[in-house]
């Protein structure tokens, strides 16, 4: 296995002597041997490399093409460089290199490899391989196109929904950003004497390979059972160094690949390279439906010898379901994508009102494409693809809950195994011959044209277009840059990260220091004026007049406020210091009419629609810019009231769709009625090409929220009944609809599970909001983060964290952690006993834990042991709720040791869950009869614990209290 350290590629004083893991076999000899002969690889035209061939032979065997004609392939031509390579995805690109003597891997940038590999050969000190520069949505990515064959059957393009891959930006293989498996098109770059030891390519991918440069030298080892079992002891044994597996393999062939060949390897084949020049080469990785067996297979030896994450494929179970979800809407038109995907992958739309049947069938339009399968035709599959849908249909099932990787994409997993295994015993007698189409079965269908041309009256030619008025651009960035450092705040006061791509770009890290910017998060979050901002007016600073400069958040004027002559007053930011919104735009803003207000907004945020002002002047005058086909926005419906009745004591609001909105958050209006007892007359009749006139135009509209405490709770009560998305849209409303989104009675749970990253802005956005529960479960969050959010959020009573690391663990381990009710911290990764101890033990000096007042304690999967519930018995004596499933050191005596005279547990512990503990017995059940509150008894999947023990135990609590059994060894108390 390689593990990647980071150092400089230059470790001088070291010789390959001194670093373990140093070949000892004579790779000469190996290059000129006669033993390596056999005669596995086939030697094809590109013409014939079709989908049918692929049909009829499942790729199965290594194919080399002398010739690129009729492979649909596209390539820089010969005269292309590294250097070249380097402009194309830049200097500072980070990439993997292999040192060749010890097989690791270490660190470069682009530059720093193009240095070295234009050293001339006898200058080098040391052999490096460039193996994974992965160049997918770079400028390079335009040069190079792969073989037509192997677009139609990678499952990338074919099963992985198509709008995530549209979706990448980041052209490097971060996982966090990464949003499918971007393995497509690598670039190697390898200089004379570089060699690779004997690998399989991860995932059981198969291997397209073009010599763009110079040449290479392969041995191939067929992927039979007995040398895959060869190859699985050998990287278990360490001593790849000195054995050459190619010698114990019983079937072994080595072949010369000279510069313009093209060379398919299949999953599962075992090789080695050796490179005999300076060799440039493209090529990339792909999985495909006509070897999924080979392909399973291998995934589970890169389990069992502990392949690091970072050398696997990725999203690999994410992809095994998209292929079945594929295949049954290719072949029956169900589909178990959620509407989003359907919307923007299949071009479907799903009636709301169905969205949650359990079917999944998908609805079209009339503008949607037709089903991918005709009705009556039959469609057979190859015995290659339904031997492997087999395969991996029995995969899925057998996965353990937690390892089913099931992707946010499908809906109702367990529905769609079922619908596939119907689906493949009604194909268990397809013909073959018939199955030979040289058409794929799963394809995407064609999108409908996504903005059709508007129907109705053609704009006039000679209709003047009157430019939108813009607003002047927000300074706020260019006040974040002219300011300086506060030096008080928490992002002050932390060191550098060392990680982000300013801190890489630093000297002291080893960058060039071109960029010049702070790391990320040491941002300011409060920074002030220099000490040389003077007042534009008097010209004198903060020393000398003793009174604060502010700074205009529009027209970045600096000035005193005494200095400025503007009757009014301005609106002070509490956020950033020193910074108003000064008198003179404030006055500004409010003797703009109604129309240009609404186009600020829209210039601001252009999903927003404009809204309407409805008077007849202006509708008269612009009416003809408009085009009659568009839909009606949004509007605040109060034709119905006047006056008196708006600024009545109290208002009711309720929620409304109009008729013709689309549907879409911003399409929910609040319809505020009178609640005196008096119904509000009649709407006039409105004007012909006029709309309802708008609340925001209303004359006493900003006057409503003049009573105390009277606007807002009205539109915080209607806040409430929005999603999180559409609350999101509602802040980009105006100034006092953000203001009053920040309610912290609307943010009350706060859910960032499963995201990819949690950024230093989205930090500052949970301290604002202070929720009270907080779910970050299978969330990258490191120990600065976990620990800078338990300090400033004071009232948090709920916190999950399941799936975390270790040092996530270890953040918590504070005295600023708040009294949590709730703690979740299920298969949490490597956590040790001691970070347990720790973090429910008093901190420092106190005697009281930071979890006295827990009541709701999650610890499954986790490595529990009777000291650890020892300290849970002692310091968390109102607990009620305790997790202990899937903890395989829980054993009778830990229950004994819980329920024992004079624990609290005894009296508090109502639900319990020891489901998959496999050391408990049914004498468990006896100890449990002493917990006079519990309610509820998980002992399911515990194989000690018998049914009969479970039906004893209900029996002899009968004279006292109800219990059933709701499901096999699940106990539930009914009265």
């Amino acid at each position: 296995n390689r593990s990647g350290t980071r150092r400089r590629y230059h470790d001088d004083g070291i010789s390959d002597d001194e670093i373990e893991g140093k070949r000892t076999f004579d790779l000469e000899e190996k290059l000129h041997s006669s033993r390596f002969s056999s005669d596995r690889v086939k030697r094809m035209e590109g013409k014939n490399f079709t989908f049918e061939f692929i049909q009829r032979g499942g790729l199965r065997d290594p194919i080399i093409f002398e010739r690129p004609d009729g492979l649909g392939i596209r390539m820089p031509d010969s005269t292309f460089t590294v250097n070249d390579v380097k402009n194309f995805v830049g200097s500072r690109r980070m990439i993997d290199v292999m040192d060749v003597a010890t097989q690791k891997g270490i660190e470069m940038s682009m530059a720093q490899w193009w240095r070295y590999y234009e050293t001339p050969p006898s200058q080098r000190e040391k052999l490096y391989n460039v193996i994974s520069l992965e160049f997918s949505h770079t400028k390079l990515e335009e040069l190079v196109k792969r073989p037509s064959t192997v677009d139609i059957i990678d499952w990338v393009d074919n099963m992985w929904p198509r709008h995530l891959k549209e979706r990448q930006r980041d052209s490097t293989n971060a996982i966090l950003d990464m949003q499918y498996p971007k393995v497509q098109k690598y670039c190697l770059m390898s200089v004379q004497g570089c060699y690779t030891d004997f690998h399989i390519d991860f995932g059981g991918t198969s291997v397209w390979y073009h010599i763009l440069r110079g040449g290479k030298v392969f041995w191939l080892i067929p992927p039979t059972p007995q040398n895959l079992e060869l190859y699985e002891n050998w990287v278990l044994s360490g001593k790849q160094g000195d054995i050459f597996l190619g010698d114990k393999a019983t079937d072994c062939q080595r072949i010369e690949l000279k510069q313009g060949y093209t060379f398919i390897i299949p999953s599962g084949w075992i090789h080695a390279v050796y490179t005999p020049v300076d060799t440039l080469v493209f090529g990339g990785n792909f999985l495909h439906s006509f070897n999924i067996s080979m392909q399973l297979n291998i995934y589970s030896i890169e389990d069992r010898t502990r392949v690091p994450t970072k050398f696997r494929y990725p999203f690999y179970y994410e992809m095994c379901w998209y292929v079945l979800e594929r295949y049954l809407y290719s072949l029956t038109n169900t589909s178990y994508l959620i509407p989003e995907f359907q919307k923007h992958s299949l071009g479907l739309k799903r009636d709301p009102s169905n969205c949650d049947t359990l079917n999944g069938h998908a609805k079209e339009e009339d503008e949607t494409p037709s089903p991918p399968s005709r009705p009556g035709v039959k469609v057979h599959l190859t015995p290659f693809e339904l031997e492997g849908l087999w395969n991996l249909l029995g995969k899925l099932e057998s996965l353990p809950s937690h390892k089913k990787c099931v992707p946010a994409g499908i809906h109702n997993a367990p529905a769609l195994l079922h619908d596939m295994r119907a689906l493949l015993k009604e194909h268990a007698n397809d013909n073959p011959k018939l199955a030979y189409t040289g058409r794929p079965i799963v394809k995407w269908p064609k999108r409908p044209p996504p903005f059709p041309a508007p129907v109705g009256r053609p704009k006039l030619a000679t209709t003047p277009i009157i430019p939108r008025p813009t607003k002047p651009a927000s300074s706020m960035s260019v006040l974040r840059r002219r300011r300086v450092r506060c030096k008080r705040c928490e992002a002050c006061l932390r060191a550098e990260c060392g990680d982000c791509n300013f801190c890489r770009d630093m000297k002291k890290f080893g960058g060039p220091g071109k960029l010049k910017q702070t790391c990320v998060l040491r941002q300011c979050l409060a920074p002030g004026l220099p000490l040389s901002a003077v007042c534009e007016i008097c010209e004198e600073g903060n020393q000398d007049t003793g009174e604060e400069l502010m700074e205009c958040s529009n027209c970045a004027q600096i000035a005193h406020p005494s200095c400025l002559k503007v009757p009014g007053e301005g609106v002070v930011n509490k956020d950033l210091p020193s910074c108003w919104e000064c008198p003179k735009c404030v006055v500004e803003d409010d003797d703009e009419d109604e129309d240009s207000e609404e186009r600020d907004f829209d210039g601001e945020d252009e999903e927003m629609e404009d809204l309407d002002d409805g008077g007849e002047d202006e509708e008269d005058e612009e009416g003809e810019n408009h085009s009659d086909s568009e839909t009606d926005p949004p509007v605040l419906l109060v034709s119905d009231l006047n006056d008196e009745l708006l600024n009545g004591s109290y208002l009711t609001v309720t929620l409304q769709r109009p008729a013709k909105a689309k549907r879409d958050p911003g399409a929910i209006v609040p319809k505020l009625e009178a609640k005196n007892g008096i119904s509000p007359p009649p709407p006039p009749p409105s004007a012909t090409g006029s709309s309802p006139p708008s609340l925001l135009s209303h004359p006493s509209f900003r006057d409503v929220g003049n009573e105390p405490g009277c606007e807002k709770e009205v539109w915080v009560s209607v806040f409430r009944y929005l999603s999180r998305t559409e609350l999101a849209v509602c802040m980009r409303v105006c100034k006092a609809w953000y203001k009053w989104s920040f309610d912290k009675r609307l943010w009350n749970r706060i859910d960032l599970s499963r995201c990819r990253s949690v950024s230093a802005q989205a930090l500052s956005a949970i301290i604002k909001r202070q929720p009270v529960t907080l779910d970050l479960s299978w969330t990258p969050v490191s120990k600065k983060q976990i620990t800078w959010l338990v300090h400033h959020l004071p009232g948090l009573k709920d916190l999950i964290l399941s799936g975390c690391s270790s040092s996530c663990v270890s953040g918590l381990i504070s005295q600023s952690l708040p009294c949590l009710r709730t703690l979740d911290l299920c298969w949490a990764e490597g956590v040790k006993e001691s970070q347990l101890k720790d973090l429910i033990s008093p901190p420092g000096s106190e005697n009281r834990s930071r979890l006295r007042n827990t009541l709701s304690l999650r610890l499954s999967g986790l490595d529990v042991s009777d000291s650890i519930l020892k300290l849970i018995i002692r310091h968390m004596p109102l607990l009620r709720r305790l997790d202990l499933s899937h903890c395989h050191d829980v054993t009778d005596q830990s229950v004994s040791l819980l329920t024992a005279s004079g624990s609290n547990m005894r009296s508090t512990l109502r639900e319990i869950n020891l489901a998959g503990c496999s050391k408990l017995t049914d004498a468990c059940l006896s100890y449990m009869k002493r917990l006079s509150a519990l309610t509820l008894l998980d002992l399911r999947s515990c194989k000690g614990v018998t049914r009969r023990g479970c039906d004893y135990f209900i029996s002899d609590l009968s004279y006292c209290t109800l219990f059933c059994l709701t499901e096999d060894k699940l106990i539930q108390r009914i009265s």
